[in-house]
Protein backbone atom coordinates (compact mmCIF):
# COMPACT_ATOMS: atom_id res chain seq x y z
CA UNK A 1 0.00 0.00 0.00
CA UNK A 2 1.27 3.51 -1.28
CA UNK A 3 1.53 6.49 1.22
CA UNK A 4 1.97 10.20 -0.15
CA UNK A 5 5.35 10.09 2.18
CA UNK A 6 6.14 7.25 0.00
CA UNK A 7 5.55 8.64 -3.50
CA UNK A 8 7.48 11.58 -2.11
CA UNK A 9 10.65 9.55 -1.40
CA UNK A 10 10.60 7.28 -4.58
CA UNK A 11 10.41 10.69 -6.32
CA UNK A 12 13.22 12.70 -4.89
CA UNK A 13 15.26 9.48 -5.00
CA UNK A 14 14.34 8.91 -8.82
CA UNK A 15 15.25 12.61 -9.50
CA UNK A 16 18.48 12.86 -7.89
CA UNK A 17 19.44 10.05 -9.78
CA UNK A 18 19.31 12.01 -12.99
CA UNK A 19 19.31 15.42 -11.25
CA UNK A 20 20.29 18.01 -14.52
CA UNK A 21 18.56 15.57 -16.81
CA UNK A 22 15.21 15.85 -14.72
CA UNK A 23 15.88 19.97 -14.04
CA UNK A 24 16.53 20.46 -18.01
CA UNK A 25 13.02 18.47 -18.52
CA UNK A 26 11.35 20.14 -15.55
CA UNK A 27 12.08 23.66 -16.90
CA UNK A 28 10.93 22.69 -20.15
CA UNK A 29 7.69 21.76 -18.50
CA UNK A 30 6.84 24.99 -16.35
CA UNK A 31 8.10 27.60 -19.11
CA UNK A 32 5.27 25.90 -21.43
CA UNK A 33 3.04 23.83 -19.33
CA UNK A 34 2.93 25.48 -15.77
CA UNK A 35 2.12 28.59 -17.56
CA UNK A 36 3.94 32.11 -16.57
CA UNK A 37 3.50 35.31 -15.10
CA UNK A 38 0.00 36.81 -17.09
CA UNK A 39 1.09 40.31 -18.45
CA UNK A 40 -1.86 42.34 -18.35
CA UNK A 41 -1.69 46.00 -20.57
CA UNK A 42 -3.87 48.60 -19.53
CA UNK A 43 -4.49 52.30 -20.18
CA UNK A 44 -5.90 54.71 -17.63
CA UNK A 45 -7.90 57.26 -19.64
CA UNK A 46 -8.02 60.92 -17.45
CA UNK A 47 -10.70 62.86 -18.92
CA UNK A 48 -10.92 64.74 -15.62
CA UNK A 49 -9.73 68.42 -17.33
CA UNK A 50 -10.69 69.78 -13.95
CA UNK A 51 -12.37 73.33 -15.58
CA UNK A 52 -14.14 75.34 -13.75
CA UNK A 53 -15.39 77.40 -16.51
CA UNK A 54 -18.41 76.24 -19.14
CA UNK A 55 -15.51 76.29 -21.95
CA UNK A 56 -13.58 73.80 -20.13
CA UNK A 57 -16.20 71.50 -19.71
CA UNK A 58 -17.01 71.85 -23.31
CA UNK A 59 -13.86 71.13 -24.27
CA UNK A 60 -13.99 68.09 -21.52
CA UNK A 61 -17.20 66.89 -23.42
CA UNK A 62 -15.82 67.36 -26.85
CA UNK A 63 -12.68 64.91 -25.96
CA UNK A 64 -14.65 62.45 -24.62
CA UNK A 65 -17.03 62.42 -27.47
CA UNK A 66 -13.70 61.86 -29.68
CA UNK A 67 -12.50 58.93 -27.19
CA UNK A 68 -16.12 57.28 -27.81
CA UNK A 69 -15.73 57.44 -31.47
CA UNK A 70 -12.22 56.37 -31.82
CA UNK A 71 -13.39 53.46 -29.91
CA UNK A 72 -16.23 52.65 -31.77
CA UNK A 73 -14.36 53.27 -35.02
CA UNK A 74 -11.42 50.34 -33.96
CA UNK A 75 -13.76 47.91 -32.39
CA UNK A 76 -14.45 45.56 -34.65
CA UNK A 77 -10.27 45.37 -35.21
CA UNK A 78 -9.64 45.15 -32.12
CA UNK A 79 -12.47 42.22 -31.70
CA UNK A 80 -10.71 40.60 -34.34
CA UNK A 81 -7.25 41.09 -33.04
CA UNK A 82 -8.65 39.31 -29.83
CA UNK A 83 -10.44 36.37 -31.76
CA UNK A 84 -7.19 35.89 -33.65
CA UNK A 85 -5.19 35.98 -31.06
CA UNK A 86 -7.22 33.46 -29.24
CA UNK A 87 -6.63 30.81 -32.07
CA UNK A 88 -3.13 30.66 -32.34
CA UNK A 89 -2.61 30.25 -28.77
CA UNK A 90 -5.24 27.58 -28.63
CA UNK A 91 -3.33 26.23 -32.06
CA UNK A 92 0.01 26.72 -29.88
CA UNK A 93 -2.01 24.79 -26.94
CA UNK A 94 -2.97 21.57 -28.62
CA UNK A 95 -0.64 21.16 -31.23
CA UNK A 96 2.89 22.11 -29.39
CA UNK A 97 2.40 22.68 -25.60
CA UNK A 98 0.24 19.47 -24.94
CA UNK A 99 2.26 17.40 -26.91
CA UNK A 100 4.93 18.58 -24.63
CA UNK A 101 3.69 17.85 -21.54
CA UNK A 102 2.63 14.00 -23.12
CA UNK A 103 6.65 13.84 -23.53
CA UNK A 104 7.55 15.08 -20.47
CA UNK A 105 5.34 12.32 -18.04
CA UNK A 106 6.82 9.94 -20.66
CA UNK A 107 9.88 11.24 -19.74
CA UNK A 108 9.22 11.01 -16.15
CA UNK A 109 7.96 7.90 -16.36
CA UNK A 110 10.68 6.35 -17.66
CA UNK A 111 13.13 8.10 -15.38
CA UNK A 112 11.66 6.35 -12.39
CA UNK A 113 13.20 3.07 -14.20
CA UNK A 114 15.97 3.98 -15.69
CA UNK A 115 17.84 7.49 -16.41
CA UNK A 116 16.65 8.46 -19.94
CA UNK A 117 17.47 10.87 -21.94
CA UNK A 118 15.90 15.06 -22.52
CA UNK A 119 14.69 14.60 -25.89
CA UNK A 120 12.26 12.16 -24.37
CA UNK A 121 10.20 15.44 -24.12
CA UNK A 122 9.95 14.91 -28.34
CA UNK A 123 7.75 11.46 -27.99
CA UNK A 124 4.45 13.17 -28.15
CA UNK A 125 5.43 14.40 -31.97
CA UNK A 126 7.74 11.02 -33.11
CA UNK A 127 5.26 8.14 -31.40
CA UNK A 128 3.13 7.72 -35.08
CA UNK A 129 0.09 9.03 -33.18
CA UNK A 130 0.35 12.87 -33.16
CA UNK A 131 -2.83 13.73 -34.20
CA UNK A 132 -4.64 11.61 -31.94
CA UNK A 133 -2.91 12.55 -28.82
CA UNK A 134 -2.96 16.42 -30.30
CA UNK A 135 -6.86 15.23 -30.38
CA UNK A 136 -6.95 14.15 -26.92
CA UNK A 137 -5.61 16.59 -25.26
CA UNK A 138 -7.63 18.95 -27.21
CA UNK A 139 -10.80 17.51 -25.87
CA UNK A 140 -9.55 17.47 -22.41
CA UNK A 141 -9.22 20.87 -21.94
CA UNK A 142 -12.03 21.76 -23.95
CA UNK A 143 -14.37 20.21 -21.43
CA UNK A 144 -12.36 21.74 -18.75
CA UNK A 145 -13.32 24.52 -20.00
CA UNK A 146 -16.74 24.35 -20.39
CA UNK A 147 -17.09 22.92 -16.72
CA UNK A 148 -15.29 25.60 -15.46
CA UNK A 149 -17.63 28.00 -16.94
CA UNK A 150 -20.45 26.33 -15.81
CA UNK A 151 -19.64 25.33 -12.53
CA UNK A 152 -16.18 26.18 -10.58
CA UNK A 153 -16.22 22.95 -8.44
CA UNK A 154 -17.20 20.59 -10.98
CA UNK A 155 -14.62 21.97 -13.24
CA UNK A 156 -12.55 20.87 -10.44
CA UNK A 157 -13.27 17.58 -9.61
CA UNK A 158 -13.03 17.07 -13.18
CA UNK A 159 -9.55 18.56 -13.71
CA UNK A 160 -8.86 15.73 -10.88
CA UNK A 161 -11.10 13.64 -13.27
CA UNK A 162 -8.86 14.10 -16.35
CA UNK A 163 -5.11 13.95 -14.69
CA UNK A 164 -4.38 10.83 -15.77
CA UNK A 165 -5.16 11.48 -19.23
CA UNK A 166 -1.48 12.81 -20.61
CA UNK A 167 0.42 10.14 -19.07
CA UNK A 168 -2.10 7.15 -20.46
CA UNK A 169 -0.95 8.66 -23.66
CA UNK A 170 2.76 8.88 -22.67
CA UNK A 171 2.24 4.79 -22.32
CA UNK A 172 -0.03 4.16 -25.36
CA UNK A 173 -0.46 7.22 -28.00
CA UNK A 174 -2.69 5.01 -29.63
CA UNK A 175 -5.57 4.53 -27.14
CA UNK A 176 -8.86 5.53 -28.34
CA UNK A 177 -10.18 8.85 -26.77
CA UNK A 178 -13.33 6.80 -25.30
CA UNK A 179 -10.72 4.46 -23.25
CA UNK A 180 -8.04 7.52 -22.13
CA UNK A 181 -11.09 9.24 -20.19
CA UNK A 182 -12.32 6.40 -19.10
CA UNK A 183 -9.38 4.86 -17.51
CA UNK A 184 -8.18 8.16 -16.33
CA UNK A 185 -11.81 8.50 -14.71
CA UNK A 186 -11.25 4.98 -13.21
CA UNK A 187 -8.08 5.19 -11.71
CA UNK A 188 -8.89 8.69 -10.13
CA UNK A 189 -11.68 7.16 -8.77
CA UNK A 190 -11.50 7.37 -4.79
CA UNK A 191 -7.58 8.96 -5.26
CA UNK A 192 -9.41 13.01 -6.00
CA UNK A 193 -8.80 13.78 -2.62
CA UNK A 194 -5.33 12.06 -2.02
CA UNK A 195 -4.06 14.05 -5.33
CA UNK A 196 -5.30 17.22 -4.13
CA UNK A 197 -3.44 16.93 -0.97
CA UNK A 198 -0.58 15.68 -2.39
CA UNK A 199 -0.32 19.23 -4.46
CA UNK A 200 -1.08 20.82 -1.17
CA UNK A 201 2.03 18.92 0.51
CA UNK A 202 4.25 20.97 -1.93
CA UNK A 203 2.96 24.12 -1.34
CA UNK A 204 5.55 25.11 1.31
CA UNK A 205 8.08 24.23 -1.56
CA UNK A 206 6.32 26.68 -3.84
CA UNK A 207 6.53 29.45 -1.36
CA UNK A 208 9.74 29.04 -0.95
CA UNK A 209 10.18 29.07 -4.60
CA UNK A 210 8.73 32.36 -4.68
CA UNK A 211 10.65 33.57 -2.24
CA UNK A 212 14.17 32.78 -3.97
CA UNK A 213 12.92 34.63 -7.24
CA UNK A 214 12.38 30.75 -8.86
CA UNK A 215 16.01 29.37 -7.93
CA UNK A 216 14.82 27.00 -5.57
CA UNK A 217 11.80 25.68 -7.83
CA UNK A 218 13.86 25.90 -10.73
CA UNK A 219 16.50 23.80 -9.28
CA UNK A 220 14.51 21.33 -6.95
CA UNK A 221 10.71 22.11 -6.27
CA UNK A 222 10.05 21.67 -9.44
CA UNK A 223 11.69 18.15 -10.84
CA UNK A 224 10.85 16.69 -6.95
CA UNK A 225 7.47 17.71 -7.83
CA UNK A 226 7.11 15.81 -11.51
CA UNK A 227 8.87 13.24 -10.36
CA UNK A 228 6.55 12.39 -7.60
CA UNK A 229 3.92 12.46 -9.57
CA UNK A 230 5.03 10.05 -12.29
CA UNK A 231 5.06 7.68 -8.74
CA UNK A 232 1.44 8.91 -8.12
CA UNK A 233 0.51 7.71 -11.51
CA UNK A 234 2.35 4.50 -11.38
CA UNK A 235 0.37 3.74 -7.64
CA UNK A 236 -3.11 4.31 -8.70
CA UNK A 237 -2.90 2.54 -12.33
CA UNK A 238 -0.97 -0.68 -10.56
CA UNK A 239 -4.32 -0.28 -8.28
CA UNK A 240 -7.07 0.02 -11.52
CA UNK A 241 -5.09 -2.62 -12.89
CA UNK A 242 -5.79 -4.99 -9.78
CA UNK A 243 -9.67 -3.90 -10.34
CA UNK A 244 -9.75 -5.24 -13.45
CA UNK A 245 -10.06 -1.15 -15.17
CA UNK A 246 -7.27 -1.66 -17.47
CA UNK A 247 -4.48 -4.06 -18.39
CA UNK A 248 -1.08 -4.29 -19.49
CA UNK A 249 -2.05 -4.49 -23.43
CA UNK A 250 -3.61 -0.84 -23.03
CA UNK A 251 -1.32 0.32 -20.83
CA UNK A 252 2.08 -1.49 -21.48
CA UNK A 253 4.44 0.79 -19.58
CA UNK A 254 7.38 3.00 -20.94
CA UNK A 255 9.81 0.01 -22.08
CA UNK A 256 7.13 -1.33 -24.65
CA UNK A 257 9.74 -2.14 -27.13
CA UNK A 258 7.67 -1.13 -30.40
CA UNK A 259 7.80 2.68 -29.00
CA UNK A 260 11.64 2.30 -27.82
CA UNK A 261 12.72 1.79 -30.77
CA UNK A 262 11.76 4.76 -32.23
CA UNK A 263 14.14 6.50 -29.59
Amino acid sequence: MWTRKLLKENGKTAFKRNYWSCVAVSFILTLLVGGGAGVTFRKNWNTDLNYNDSIGQGMGGYYNAQIVKYVALFLPVIIIACLIGLAIGIAVSAFLINVIELGGNRYFLENREHKTKVSQVLFGFSNGNYMNCVKILFLRDLYLVGWTLLFIIPGIVKAYEYRMISYILAENPRISKERAFEISRQMMDGHKWEAFVLDLSFLGWQILSGCTMGIVGFFYVNPYMFATYAEFYTAVKSEAMQRGATNSIELPGVGYPEFAEQF
